[in-house]
């Protein structure tokens, strides 16, 4: 900018000198001094224009801290899917706890059948019975809002970035409700007591010194005072009891290897039946049944909501160097006779693994279904022999599908409990 004042200036000097032909000596004066003139007068336009650049402050930032559209549309997906795993857990939870339900009700049954049963161990299942039963209660009470809450959850995750926003801390609540609910946080630790004042020691006694000089013996006096010390420390250590220390509270990390809802531990071997045989001597030893599927056919789903249609149990049994699959179905269904038949002796069972291996079994016993005392479902069970390359196969595989030949057709279920077969194998054999 000053440099072009400058030449500004040059050039009105010039002119003014061309288009003066005759000038005096006075107006030549004046077409030298014009330019000069003209430049200090612009040259602190131009410095003041510099310096005003050279100072103009910078654009203000952008406010940090608020979490951009791309932090919350991840967030809201995190949410979603924390929000389908709380759900899951909360189904698993109820399944375990009304499978417990039914158990505990089909041993009150049988003990109010039978007459030797005591009054006392009567009372006492009842009890235990009443007690799963609102548990069941106040699980699909959590497993109800457990599901409210994972819908929500995905519906944020679909919203567009506005409306996102606006909901993500409702649902981020709801979600953290969800956890405290099914991993509640520990209590916090109370406070430690005060410390007991330190107790300060009695003074010793002024020495008073008589009126009249009195000989005094210095060894009496230094075993006096030795012993006054000694009775003050040891009253001082009959007050002074040590305060009871309050252990520290550790808290322990979370680890899901840890978590028994990811990893649940291994139940103990139950061995239902283990007696020999007086006539041959082999030893028969038979595991105590487990719940191995629960399955309701897609027709019937609108029908049976609050309970499975077929419910089924599994045991492996051995007599001596043999071993068989014993498979005992609840249908909870007091016309499956005419729906699905019975099972006959020969029928055929092919069990399907995770490697996608299959295999086939045969029945060795014909039912045609046991009604149970209430009348709404029917028992049927099955047995069938296990060769030892198909126990081997059983150990160490999980098991993916039944497929169960009836005498009006044949149903396939979907395995649930998948290394059932294997635990017991394991239990039995090892």
């Amino acid at each position: 900018m000053p440099v072009q004042n400058a030449t500004f200036a040059a050039n009105v000097g010039v002119a003014c000198i061309l288009t003066h032909e005759s000038q005096t000596f006075f107006s030549m004066k004046c077409c030298f001094a014009l330019p000069i003139f003209l430049f200090l007068l612009l040259f602190p336009t131009g410095m003041n224009a510099r310096t005003w650049q050279q100072t103009e402050p910078d654009s203000i930032p952008p406010a940090s801290g608020k979490p951009s559209d791309w932090d919350v549309a991840v967030e809201a997906v995190q949410l979603s899917a924390d929000a389908r795993v709380l759900r899951d857990s909360f189904a698993q939870k109820a399944e375990s706890i009304t499978a417990k339900r039914e158990i505990l009700e089909r041993a009150v049954q049988k003990a109010q059948a039978d007459t030797t049963t005591a009054a006392e161990q009567l009372k006492t299942m009842r009890t235990e019975l009443k007690e799963a039963q609102k548990e069941e209660k106040e699980v699909e009470k959590n497993l109800k809002r457990a599901k409210t809450t994972a819908e929500f959850a995905e519906s944020v995750a679909n919203m567009e970035a506005r409306q996102q926003r606006a909901q993500l801390p409702k649902s981020r609540k709801q979600v953290q409700q969800l956890k405290n609910m099914l991993y509640p946080p520990q209590p916090a630790p109370e406070p430690e007591p005060e410390k007991e004042k330190k107790v300060k020691p009695e003074e010793m006694p002024a020495v008073v010194a008589a009126e009249t000089p009195v000989q005094v013996d210095s060894s009496a006096v230094n075993a006096e005072a030795a012993q006054v010390k000694a009775e003050q420390n040891e009253k001082r250590r009959v007050k002074l009891k040590p305060a009871p220390q309050t252990p520290k509270v550790v808290f322990k990390t979370y680890s899901s290897a840890e978590d028994v809802m990811i990893n649940p531990p291994t139940p103990p071997c139950v061995l239902a039946s283990n007696i020999r045989d007086e006539f041959s001597g082999e030893v028969r030893r038979e595991m105590q049944r487990t719940e191995l599927f629960r399955h309701t056919n897609q027709a019937l789903r609108k029908i049976y909501t609050d309970k499975a249609h077929t419910i089924g149990e599994a045991s492996l049994l051995s007599i001596g160097l043999n071993a068989a699959l014993r498979l005992n179905l609840r249908v909870n269904d007091p016309n499956v006779r005419r729906t699905q038949g019975s099972l006959q002796k020969g029928g055929v069972a092919i069990l399907r693994f995770v490697d996608g291996s299959t295999v086939t079994l045969y029945n060795q016993r014909a039912d045609d279904g046991e009604i149970v005392p209430e009348g709404q479902a029917v028992n049927f069970e099955a047995q069938f022999p296990l060769d030892r390359t198909l126990l081997k196969k059983i150990r160490n595989t999980e098991l993916d599908k039944i497929r169960l030949a009836w005498t009006n057709g044949y149903e396939d279920y979907d395995v649930q409990q998948v290394d059932v077969l294997m635990r017991q194998a394991k239990c039995l054999f090892e």
